[in-house]
């Protein structure tokens, strides 16, 4: 099958770790073509995936014949003119998110990187974007009241394995309810303690507290006794850590693929 993928403008980081794991997945078998959106109605490819913002740029979708999924739809059209193509399925990972689920995959490489040791100091990780800043500076205020033996190191560039896996808690400190670029599967699958706001996605991803710790969202003070529970109690840690251990295989690759390819499938018969 040839498969036509888009990472369209406005792209988050999660929507763009997810093609380039589907790239992965499915280049093996599949020919995958990666196109700009402007070449989607010219592309010859069998079905299209458009990873993007939830609201798609209106006009490349004017005259595309090929079947297509993506993350959202074409902006509401403006003017009585000018109709677009649908997608077949606007996919998302979040089981009530009211499109087609599709599982949130975690590249093979992050289950390589499980840690066989905690860190000798203790440290923060967190992946820096500009919502989450001044969560994160409330935080470490409050923390450095209490404790100065702390450092929480920002990654603004997209963590890879072995960074998540040195850190002794990964904390998603997400403001907004469409963020979903903390990286808390990753930290789970490395065997990192995760402390993360309690959005809709965290929550599933964290089976509602019991792989780790959720907090209320834009509460610094909830997130400071959650990270310090997190770092110096072992006991409530070691809890969530062994359940994060027994459930990881959720976020494998190949329980993306068993969705993915029978909707390509699908759309092309």
């Amino acid at each position: 099958m040839r498969i036509a993928q888009i990472v369209a403008t406005g792209a988050s980081e999660f929507e763009k770790k997810a093609q380039r794991t589907d790239f992965a997945a499915l280049s093996g078998q599949h020919e995958i073509v990666v196109i700009p959106l402007e070449e989607l109605p010219r592309t010859d490819a069998a079905v299209a995936h458009i990873y993007g913002p939830a609201a798609l740029p209106r006009r490349p979708f004017r005259g595309v014949r090929v079947p297509y999924v993506a993350s959202g739809r074409p902006s509401p059209r403006r003017f009585a003119f000018g109709s677009v193509a649908e997608p077949a399925h606007v996919l998302t990972p979040l089981r009530d998110g009211g499109g087609t689920l599709v599982p949130e995959a975690v590249d093979d490489a992050w289950y390589d990187a499980r840690r066989s040791s905690e860190p000798a100091a203790p440290t923060i990780g967190s992946f820096a974007r500009p919502g989450v800043r001044d969560m994160v500076e409330r935080t470490l205020a409050r923390i450095h009241l209490l404790r100065d033996d702390i450092e929480w190191t920002m990654f603004t560039t997209p963590p890879v394995p072995a960074e998540i896996a040195a850190v002794s808690v990964w904390v998603d400190p997400a403001v907004e309810e469409s963020d979903y670029d903390g990286y808390v599967a990753e930290a789970q699958v490395c065997g990192v303690t995760v402390v993360a706001a309690r959005t809709a996605i965290n929550a599933q991803r964290l089976e509602k507290g019991r792989t780790g710790f959720l907090v209320p969202v834009s509460d610094a003070n909830e997130m400071t006794h959650a990270i310090l529970t997190a770092l110096f109690k072992p006991e409530a840690a070691g809890e969530r850590e062994s359940a994060a251990r027994q459930t990881a295989s959720k976020f494998r690759v190949r329980q993306r693929m068993k969705v993915l390819l029978p909707l390509y499938e699908t759309m092309v018969r």
